[in-house]
């Protein structure tokens, strides 16, 4: 690790020039320039024609709220769920080019922009009558993240755009200068602006990079005012000593011990070091995730934070919302360092171990409701119905970053076509052929007017010895990963074809209490646990609506109904035995990608999936705990019942599963 630091310490150095930010190693290109295709593409149609794409339809949250025209309601006093929303959308409707979705988040940015103030400030309050006190900027940094999407998907409307940016900025640098952004004492709603503040470095970064307008010193005292009136993650939480190394107890529960947070932060002092030139804020970066992991982390690639850091064990869940932060988080710290370190229904809570979705009583979660992990509408809390539809898309816009603008570099792994210009008008399309990650071959259609350097991220799980690309038919040779894990093609002028093989092993990782994850390649496997569904009229948040209800008692009546009348609460009861141990050395891996040509439109439906393993089983002695799986127990476990061949499928097609699994004696 100490190696990859100096050698990336020694690159970003390269980076620094006259400009007053450190140039990020990669550039994001803009939104629309990458489109899911294959499996992506059709699972971007389901959001679009599920909960996603019909929320501003009928939610009241954010058809009925105050940021829309005529609005009256919000779920608390952080007048976020219009803002997470939009953040979301703008970038599906322009992945999809859907007319429906575009016509929603354009109404939604003409109200906005149209009743800007005249000192600059965005936003509903002067049409509300609890307006808050002192001006709260944090619902701000998710509107400027979608507007900087809007400004990069639609050339009509970027001129409107940063001239609305560049107000409020304005208006955001006079709080932050005179002190009057609040502080926690005033209320939660100031404290989660008070540790989120990295949210809006991005923007501010996104306005210095390409619309600056000779605004640059403004914009970087802005983003200093913003970090210096912030929690200080990288001294005050993100280090040895204080970082919780196990869950914390209820009583011990703050604002840096919540998931979303944790989140978030992971980029904080990545963006940071743009203006501070500071090399510790890269190594605060490193140690965080190597924190965050390491006591908190699942091989599925999260980590555990049902609502806040939930520790090994895998009974313990995961808020949606945590996830969809932790992908935009990773993906923009690899945009800037350059490495990267080793629907109509959701979850709140997903756990590794789920034998079960459903109301649970005792539950399991440290400070959420006992239908946290049911797939509904509204299970615990509304902030992940209206943040949800941000994750693939904003996965999706990372697919691909430019380097010094004369260079591709595919990062993000899965169908995509790339249309874009690189430096000296080379126009550059990548059509990325695959069913990653269900198979590692990718097939690369390139066509250039000119020769460029294509650098292709290398995985760290794939063995570089036996990994290979052939060029244009040629036989194939083993990749040549440099420092930054990339191999890179030369790209003559014309159309080259390229076959990208990644070599992948399975890996069986030793996990909580002496269980075990099995890995291989992309895909973290899970033990599939059968299970029968019913369905119930969609329940609201009580929570939630007793906060509207007391914030806006005018709103109208249909917008506190307990139930919604568009979807279902789902509870999934388990129909096989979950009580298992395995036996992993009889693993075979199932493979069907050779003679699969399209995959089914729903690709997390159970069978769907052209890969699985099976395994050698039996059940075991396994009890409950708080409504819910105990612990794995410890083995070697006893069989009290005959051995069997069970099925190991991909983690997110495993509804109920075993994702930390008990050995067998």
């Amino acid at each position: 690790m100490l190696r990859l630091l100096v050698l990336l310490a020694s690159c970003l150095q390269l980076q620094l020039s006259s400009a007053a930010l450190v140039d990020p190693l990669f550039i994001r290109v803009p939104t629309g320039s990458i489109k899911p295709t294959g499996w992506a593409l059709d699972q971007a149609n389901v959001q679009a024609s599920g909960l996603a794409g019909h929320l501003r339809d009928f939610d009241s949250y954010v058809n009925g709220s105050i940021w829309m025209e005529g609005g009256s309601i919000e779920y608390s006093e952080m007048h976020e769920s219009a803002p997470y929303w939009f953040n979301g959308m703008v970038a599906l409707a322009f992945q999809l080019q859907d007319a429906r979705l575009i016509g929603q988040v354009q109404t939604f940015l003409d109200w906005t922009l149209d009743n800007q103030q005249d000192d600059g400030w965005l936003g509903p309050e002067p049409f509300v009558d609890d307006a808050p006190e002192p001006r709260l900027v944090w619902p701000r940094y998710l509107l400027l993240l979608g507007l900087v999407q809007y400004a990069e998907a639609d050339a009509n409307q970027t001129e409107r755009i940063v001239d609305a940016m560049h107000k409020f900025v304005t208006a955001v640098h006079d709080i932050f200068a005179n002190n009057t952004q609040g502080d926690p004492s005033l209320g939660f709603q100031y404290d989660y602006q008070y540790v989120r503040w990295e949210e809006m470095l991005y923007s501010l970064q996104w306005l210095h990079d390409n619309y600056p307008r000779g605004q640059e010193s403004q914009l970087i005292e802005t983003m200093q005012l913003v970090r210096n009136a912030g929690f200080s993650w990288k001294d005050d939480w993100f280090t040895t000593d204080i970082f919780p190394k196990t869950a914390p107890a209820l009583a011990n529960l703050t604002m840096q011990t919540h998931g979303v947070n944790t989140g978030e932060a992971l980029k904080s002092e990545a963006l940071a070091y743009r203006f501070t030139s500071d090399s510790s804020d890269i190594d605060s970066t490193w140690e965080r995730i190597d924190l965050v992991y390491t006591y908190h982390g699942r091989e599925s690639g999260t980590f555990a934070a049902d609502e806040h850091i939930a520790g090994l064990d895998p009974s313990r869940g995961t808020e949606l919302c945590a996830i969809v932060e932790q992908i935009f988080s990773l993906a923009t710290v690899y945009g800037i360092l350059g490495i990267f370190y080793d629907w109509w229904s959701h979850q709140y809570d997903q756990q590794v171990n789920q034998v079960w979705a459903q109301d649970m009583d005792p539950f399991p979660w440290v400070n959420n409701g006992p239908n946290s992990n049911v797939f509904g509408f509204e299970p615990n809390y509304p902030c992940c119905t209206v943040n949800h539809p941000a994750a693939y898309p904003k996965f999706w816009m990372h697919n691909f970053f430019t380097r010094q603008n004369s260079s591709l570099v595919h990062a993000l792994f899965g169908p995509s076509l790339y249309a874009g210009t690189l430096a000296g008008d080379n126009v550059v399309t990548v059509a990325v052929d695959t069913l990653y990650p269900f198979s590692t071959t990718l097939d690369y259609t390139i066509s250039a007017s000119k020769s460029f350097d294509f650098h292709i991220r290398v995985p760290g799980w794939a063995q570089t010895n036996l990994s290979t690309i052939s060029i244009a038919g040629s036989e194939p040779i083993s990749l040549e990963p440099d420092s930054l894990n990339l191999h890179t093609v030369n790209v003559p002028p014309g159309v080259t074809k390229l076959q990208l093989y990644l070599d992948a092993q399975i890996q069986v990782i030793p996990r909580y209490n002496g269980s075990v994850a099995i890995t291989r390649g992309p895909l973290n496997y899970a033990l599939e646990v059968t299970f029968n569904k019913t369905s119930a009229p969609g329940l609201r948040s009580q929570q939630a609506l007793s906060d509207a209800e007391t914030l806006f008692p005018n709103a109208p009546a249909s917008f506190f109904t307990t139930t919604d009348n568009h979807t279902l609460d789902n509870t999934l009861l388990p129909t096989s035995e979950w009580r298992l141990a395995i036996d992993p050395s009889t693993i075979n891996f199932v493979d069907r990608t050779q003679t699969t040509t399209v995959l089914p439109q729903y690709i997390w439906a159970p069978d769907s999936q052209p890969v699985s393993m099976t395994v050698s089983a039996c059940q075991i002695e396994w009890g409950l705990i708080n409504g819910t799986a105990a612990p794995p127990p410890a083995g070697p476990n006893a069989c009290i019942g005959d051995k069997f061949e069970t099925k190991l499928v991909p983690f997110a097609a495993a509804r109920l599963r075993l994702g930390e699994i008990p050995l067998m004696a």
